[in-house]
């Protein structure tokens, strides 16, 4: 059996310039889940904008630590 050398689609990591939106959609379709059921959180457990960048998002998180 050949070893992929390529990570499956869900391991892949978000780009910085995509949208929180855009990745909550992204694994609601991936896992067929129902829509709206994906909720991205800020380091303080607030819902995130759904136009904010995922590099932003971040960069929260390494000032929370």
């Amino acid at each position: 059996m050949s070893e992929r050398n390529e990570k499956g689609r869900r391991y892949r990591s978000a780009r910085d310039d995509a949208t929180v939106g855009s990745i909550e959609r992204h694994i609601e379709k991936t896992y067929g889940l129902p829509r709206n059921s994906v909720q991205i959180n800020r380091p303080d457990d607030s819902d995130a904008r759904s136009d904010k960048k995922i590099g932003n998002l971040r960069k929260e998180y390494d000032k929370a630590k």
